[in-house]
């Protein structure tokens, strides 16, 4: 699965690129004659280049198919072109050919280098020998050596068993999949990577290798300090820049699952992917998980897609998991071409101590909010974030406008849960503090994130005197706890200034005698930073009263809506003060004269009533004494039944005489309750109705008589 290139092909490649770059080695050209024509192709036209870059101002030797341009930097910004001062070498040169112009170009025309050296998966790269022979293939993985410096993984096979000890990265539009010809004669030779520090292909020592035993993994250590390994692969659709057209990035590594698709990226063919079939092909041996590869196992798995030549070593990702580098091409019992990707876990097993290197969900701290306008948080507040599943997150706290050092003596860490939640203290002092986070795993570290708070004290304690309390004597003391040293603010019905002792309390004299309620706030102040304040009420004089009682109405009491008491009487303490409230309320006080107090209220409406009172002493209040009474709505008086005209009403009857029983049963009457022996009142109740029945009767006739 490499390709075989020789040293001759790169070396001329990197020979023009040096005399471009840093303007040429080569021995001047012999003078030319005048008039002549400039060589503008071959070996001919790289002396000439070489020739013209000796002026330090040149910047390009361009043949554009007619002449042969020399860029070369203006003199001075306002130079103008026709001013051009070019050195006398390159003047001479430009007049001595014909097919020869020298254009000015300015720094901001001039060529902008590409991220030539942000290498990524997929990226082409050349492993040599000492003598130049060697082949082609690809990046597969960014990765670590075992000490933490930067490597690169390709497949063990491209290094010829270690023979092709030396790797250099290929300019992307040499190579096939960036549109270079396919018989390596594009492929250019651009920025050296490193040297190969492991490679097995088979077996330990690059035997033929047995189960247990065979893989085919490379790890380069990294020596070009200018390199960016960059944990991503290439879909190779930008090819001046394949780390700015990314596939995906690269987070985890894991195993390649059936069924699932891989996707994977190389110098030959680019970017593709295919769903991994099996893991079982057992030809042409018949170990289960292995194929034969030039006569050697390699552990791994299959997948439906195609690969050739160049693209061993190439990245192989499931989602954005690492699972393999691209190792051979087959076909199926059916035909069908197929790629066999190594298994990346055997892999790193045998490069004891190489890892990948991945991209780390960052690690961002979300309470508080980081989008908020302001982030005001106490000393020590706890805070969370989220970052990777059971990521390791190191934070720093710094002053705003400062830079995280990530020093070990600095920096402090926590760990997320299997949810990529995380906690962390907040910083101990109050002040402006920015929050940096990274989340970390291996050598692998994320993009830090950072958060903006200011940090204030918490509010210092009052200890004396309490909180609700009635005091019967004077106080004389405000005590209380805070910061040592600090400085505490007394407000409200006590105002100073006063400041902690080495062991953080203050106390601060007063003479609170009067017989009335007090408010007593306290803040601490530190590093300008002043805390929310704490609060004490307290009475002085006194003790609190006992509750006023309730004579009418009465707990429990239920009145007919119109004739609830508007008149509400109590007893209470002589001289005190009720205040009487219905619901939350203040419907009207009242002074208490001879144990006995009464406040007049409107009429309350229909439904449930809380009345609540309370009397005040000297100031001091009592607790409420509390009714619930009930308002029902009055019923409605009976209508009488209109008579249908032309009918007159029935003669009354006399309400002394016994009525005659609507219905006989066996010569008994019907049940009228009577033989219950109702009680005398009831029997009195009932008389009077029948009374009352009959003179509403009488009145009734006696109209009717009237209206004839």
């Amino acid at each position: 699965m490499k390709s075989s290139i020789t040293r001759v092909a790169r070396l001329g490649a990197l020979g023009v690129a040096s005399a471009l770059a840093f303007g040429g080695v080569a021995a001047t050209s012999a003078t030319a004659a005048e008039g002549a024509v400039a060589p503008t192709e071959g070996d001919a036209f790289d002396v000439f280049a070489r020739d013209l870059f000796k002026d330090d101002a040149v910047t390009g030797v361009l043949f554009d198919g007619e002449k042969i341009i020399v860029q070369r930097l203006q003199d001075g910004a306002g130079a103008a072109s026709a001013q051009i001062n070019a050195s006398a070498a390159a003047t001479e040169i430009a007049e001595a050919y014909a097919n020869v112009e020298i254009v000015p170009v300015t720094e901001d025309q001039l060529a902008k280098p590409t991220a030539a050296t942000d290498v990524v998966g997929g990226y082409g790269i050349g492993l040599f020998d000492n003598s130049g022979n060697g082949g082609v293939c690809s990046v597969g993985f960014p990765a670590w050596t075992p000490d933490g410096k930067p490597a690169v993984l390709t497949a063990g096979h491209c290094t010829g068993d270690g023979a092709y000890n030396n790797v250099y990265l290929t300019d992307p539009k040499g190579d096939t999949a960036g549109g270079g010809a396919e018989d390596l004669s594009t492929v250019t030779p651009t920025h050296e990577v490193g040297q190969v520090g492991f490679n097995q292909f088979g077996g330990s020592g690059n035997t033929a290798g047995a189960p247990g035993d065979a893989t085919d993994i490379a790890a380069i250590d990294v020596t070009n300090a200018d390199l960016d390994l960059i944990a991503a692969m290439t879909d190779w659709k930008n090819t001046n820049d394949l780390s700015a057209s990314l596939a995906s990035n690269i987070t985890g590594v894991g195993t390649a699952e059936v069924g699932e698709t891989v996707q994977r990226s190389g110098r030959t063919t680019g970017h593709s992917t295919g769903e991994v079939d099996t893991d079982e092909f057992s030809f042409p041996v018949g170990y289960e998980g292995y194929i034969e590869v030039e006569g050697r196992l390699v552990k791994g798995f299959a997948a439906e897609t195609q690969v050739i030549p160049g693209d061993s070593g190439g990245t192989i990702l499931q989602g954005s998991t690492a699972v393999g580098v691209v190792t051979a091409t087959f076909q199926d019992q059916n035909g069908v071409e197929h790629m066999w990707g190594a298994d990346l876990k055997t892999g790193l097993e045998a490069a004891a101590g190489y890892t990948v290197k991945l991209d780390l969900p960052e690690a961002k701290v979300t309470d508080p909010d980081p989008d908020a306008p302001e982030n005001n948080i106490s000393w020590n507040a706890e805070l969370s974030g989220t970052a990777g599943a059971n990521a390791e997150v190191e934070y720093e706290f710094v002053q705003q406008g400062a830079k995280p050092t990530w020093d070990e003596k600095k920096i402090a860490r926590t760990k997320a849960d299997g949810e990529g939640n995380w906690k962390l203290t907040g910083p101990a002092t109050p002040g402006d503090y920015t929050i940096y986070a990274r989340s970390t795993s291996g050598f692998n570290t994320s993009d830090a994130t950072s958060i903006d708070v200011q940090v204030f004290p918490t509010a210092p304690g009052i200890t004396s005197p309490e909180n609700g309390k009635t005091y019967t004597d004077p106080v004389t003391k405000i005590t209380g706890n805070a910061a040592p040293n600090t400085e505490v603010t007394l407000s409200g019905d006590v105002n100073a200034k006063v400041t902690s002792d080495a062991d953080g309390n203050w106390s601060h004299s007063v003479d609170l005698a009067d017989r009335r309620e007090y408010t007593v706030s306290a803040q601490q102040t530190i590093n300008g930073k002043t805390s929310a304040p704490t609060s004490v009420t307290f009475t002085v004089g006194a003790a609190a009263p006992a509750a006023p009682e309730f004579i009418n109405p009465v707990d429990g009491g239920s009145y007919v809506e119109g004739q609830v008491p508007t008149t509400i009487t109590g007893t209470g303490t002589n001289g005190a003060t009720v205040e009487l409230r219905v619901g939350d309320k203040v419907v009207g006080t009242g002074t208490v004269d001879a144990n006995v107090w009464s406040i007049k209220i409107e009429q309350l409406p229909v439904g449930e009533h809380k009345l609540a009172a309370r009397q005040i002493v000297d100031g001091v209040a009592s607790t409420d004494a509390v009714i619930t009474i009930t308002v029902t709505a009055a019923p409605q008086e009976p209508q009488q039944p209109e008579q249908p005209q032309g009918e007159e009403s029935p003669a009354p009857q006399d309400p002394q005489q016994p009525q005659k029983p609507e219905q006989e049963k066996d010569g008994k009457l019907a049940p009228t309750g009577a033989e219950f022996n109702a009680t005398a009142p009831i029997a009195m109740g009932l008389g009077l109705a029948v009374v009352a029945g009959g003179v509403l009767l009488i009145a009734r006739r006696r109209q009717l008589n009237s209206e004839r």
